[in-house]
């Protein structure tokens, strides 16, 4: 096959995933790879594209093996690690785009995964080394070992820079003191604006706080009730469950909430900076 046919197999990809003919696609994308040992591709230009069509199916079909396609990604130039600014916001790069969706969830990947992945975070990690997303990854890669200090360091550097409610309710996880984790908490509620973002760190709130406060305690979770209904969840189990044990308790107001979040803030901080 030569380098026009390639091309060719290319744009049809483009216009079957479009389409939302998904398995034509993925048959397509797989004669490309079969093809691409037989072209002249000095500038790297299909080795991209191949790249490219691997992350446009990553995105359209659950559990794709994108890992499979980590000997193209190695294949990266230089100029592919390089964001752009564009309308005020800055685009990740090509590199970056793929080292974030393979390192997505690293911390509940299998051993066979993370070694396949890990010559690719490397490399992006050589690229990027002070990038917020791969020092993430570094510090999920740390829990997923057991190496919980250093993920807590990570995360604390992290926090000095950045007020992302991720970042707040991972370092929660990772803290021992109930304290520590309700302070950090609350500073993830306060920062997501998105209440489908906060029905887990409300819940895990409430289950912080049903003893000691439980009137917070069931604000915390009707609110998370709230948010599960509105996006049409069905109630974990968990969930109704804990409904049911505060029960009998009013809540506090959202007002009241939000001031014990503000009081909570000075804890999160000193966490952040000790």
């Amino acid at each position: 096959m030569d380098t026009i046919a390639f091309w060719d197999i290319d744009r049809l990809f483009k216009k079957k995933l479009k389409a939302g003919a998904i398995d034509e696609a993925r048959r397509l994308l797989y004669n490309m790879t079969v093809a691409y040992p037989q072209i002249d591709d000095n500038d790297l230009a299909g080795n991209k594209a191949i790249i490219h069509n691997a992350l446009g199916l990553d995105k359209a079909v659950p559990n794709f093996n994108l890992a499979y396609f980590v000997p193209y990604a190695m294949q990266l130039a230089d100029s592919d690690w390089k964001g752009e600014r564009r309308n005020g916001r800055v685009i990740p790069s090509l590199g970056q785009r793929i080292t974030n969706r393979l390192m997505s969830g690293i911390a509940e990947r299998p051993d066979n995964y993370i070694k396949g992945v890990m010559p690719f975070f490397r490399k992006a990690l050589q690229h990027n080394p002070s990038n917020k997303d791969n020092l993430r990854h570094l510090a999920r890669l740390y829990v997923r070992v057991k190496l919980k200090a250093q993920a807590v360091n990570i995360y604390k550097q992290l926090l000095r820079n950045y007020n992302d409610s991720y970042l707040y309710a991972e370092l929660a996880e990772l803290m021992d003191e109930p304290q520590h984790k309700v302070a950090l908490l609350c500073q993830a509620i306060a920062r997501q604006n998105k209440e489908a973002f906060n029905m887990g760190n409300r819940l895990r709130l409430a289950e912080l706080l049903q003893m000691p406060e439980p009137t917070r305690a069931a604000y915390e979770i009707r609110q998370s009730m709230a948010a599960r209904q509105k996006a049409g969840q069905p109630i974990p189990a968990n969930v109704e469950r804990i409904a049911r044990i505060l029960n009998d308790f009013t809540p506090v107001s959202e007002a009241e909430q939000k001031l014990y979040y503000e009081r909570m803030k000075p804890l999160a901080d000193r966490i952040i900076n000790s």
